[in-house]
């Protein structure tokens, strides 16, 4: 876990990457990385080679 400031907000914590198939809603990779860690590195990993749509998440 790690913490990183976005505008004059502090986050602590992780985030999880997730691949699903849009038709079936099936996962089918998952990543878990440091909150500091930006969202590209990660993208090759769970956008698993067919991917045609990518969501960005939103903050809770």
């Amino acid at each position: 876990m790690h913490q990183t400031r976005k505008g004059k907000q502090w986050y602590f914590g992780m985030k999880v990457h997730i691949g699903a198939d849009v038709n079936s809603g099936e996962v089918h990779s998952a990543e878990v990385t440091a909150a500091n860690e930006a969202d590209t590195k990660v993208l090759p990993e769970v956008a698993a080679g067919a991917a045609t749509q990518i969501w960005k998440p939103l903050f809770v």
